[in-house]
Formats: structure tokens, C-alpha cells, sequence
């Protein structure tokens, strides 16, 4: 990790990530005034946050992709979440009563993320009711994400995840187009891009969906069900 510096001539990039964006542009001044923050630039492979480490700073990725894993008695590793720039990180368990990290997260490329103690964060959140608000929501999606992301891994094999995720996001209708690149649905799934795209291409030619681009279209969802 290379050391702190000001990064004053980026300050504005605060206002691209999703817990700032709503900041009303009279306010923007104001809060950049009360923010107090560092920048740190990593190397790709660098840990940011070790697991089981005190998370007393809220993160924001301003350049670059971090992932979050987590390892278990055994050693072995589940990531958790893929974070691209410019998102913010640890805000989950920032206020728990425990606020040891539940992962680690890894940079995947070069990266500078910004870093807001908590104690500034809180300040942040009293005085400006739409970075509070924002910042109640990002943490009420991550839990919904959390919950879909312990559903996926209930589901043994890549054929039920890939028959869940189309249902739920099909929302009854037969035709999606998916949002999200088949390399971010492998990263959820925790499967490799190839092994998702062989068992989509399987179930292509069994007839039970039609594979165009990023359009899918379900031919058989009782056959879907009956995968899960």
C-alpha cells in the first residue's frame, strides 16, 4: 500500500458514488467542508481489510475493483461481493455492536479508495438527511443481496442457481434481458464465466430457455422449477 496523500484536486468524485450522489448541489460546498477523508492507492493483490479486523472507517472505491471474501475454519474461500468504482464498502457492519469485518477485501487492479472515519460518517449522516437517507437504503440493499447471495449458495449445482436467478428475474413474464454481464452472474453464483455459460448453453439445446446476446427467454418453467 503506498502511503496517504491530500487526492484535494478529486474531491468532486465523492458526488459520483451512490451514497453521495443525492447531495443537493447547495449542500455540496458545505459538505465537502465537513468531510474529513485520506485516499490511499493500492496495488492489485493488496488487502484492504483483513477479516476479523476492526472496521472503524467507511471505504469508497474512486478508482479500480476490490472483492470480498470470506474464509472459514477449513480455509476455505467464498467471495462475498465484486465492488467496482465508484461504490463504497464495509457499510453493513460499520455501526454494529461488532464491528470486526466479517471479510476481507482484496484489490483487483490498481485502486484508490477513499477512507471516512466513522466518527466523520456519523457527523455526515445528522447533518445531511439525503447522504442518512442514502446511506440506510445502500444498507438495506446489501442486506436483500446478502439474503439472495445465502439462497444461491443454498443451491448445490450451477443449473439451480441459473434456474432461480432466471425465475426471480423474469418476474413471471417469459422474456428478460439480463442487466448484468455473464461474468458479474458467474461472480455471484461463485462459479467460474465457462462453467455458466456450458450449463446455460446445456439447457439452450434441451429446449427450456432461448439464449439471445443478453436476451433469455424461458420455454419450459416447470423445467426450471423442477432444477431448483
Amino acid at each position: 500500500m503506498k502511503p496517504d496523500y491530500p487526492y484535494l484536486e478529486n474531491r468532486q468524485m465523492i458526488f459520483q458514488c451512490p451514497l453521495c450522489s443525492s447531495i443537493p448541489d447547495n449542500q455540496r460546498d458545505d459538505f465537502l467542508n465537513d468531510l474529513q477523508f485520506s485516499v490511499r492507492e493500492y496495488d492489485k493483490g493488496d488487502i484492504v481489510v483483513t477479516q476479523g479486523s476492526l472496521s472503524e472507517t467507511l471505504y469508497i472505491v474512486i478508482r479500480g475493483e476490490v472483492s470480498t471474501e470470506m474464509s472459514d475454519e477449513k480455509g476455505d474461500f467464498m467471495e462475498i461481493e465484486y465492488i467496482k468504482a465508484p461504490n463504497p464498502m464495509s457499510t453493513g457492519f460499520l455501526f454494529a455492536a461488532d464491528s470486526r469485518s466479517p471479510v476481507s477485501a482484496i484489490c483487483q487492479s490498481k485502486c484508490a479508495i477513499i477512507a471516512i472515519p466513522k466518527d466523520n460518517v456519523y457527523l455526515l449522516m445528522r447533518k445531511y438527511e439525503a447522504f442518512m437517507l442514502k446511506f440506510l437504503s445502500y444498507i438495506s440493499n446489501k442486506v436483500f443481496y446478502l439474503s439472495e447471495k445465502l439462497r444461491l449458495v443454498s443451491l448445490r449445482s450451477i443449473r439451480a442457481k441459473l434456474s432461480y436467478f432466471l425465475l426471480k428475474e423474469s418476474f413471471g413474464g417469459n422474456v428478460l434481458q439480463l442487466k448484468i454481464s455473464r461474468e458479474d452472474i458467474a461472480r455471484i453464483f461463485s462459479v467460474s464465466r465457462p462453467a455458466l455459460v456450458k450449463v446455460m448453453m446445456e439447457m439452450a439445446e434441451e429446449g427450456v430457455i432461448e439464449v439471445n446476446g443478453r436476451e433469455i427467454r424461458i420455454i419450459d418453467r416447470n423445467k426450471l422449477q423442477s432444477f431448483l
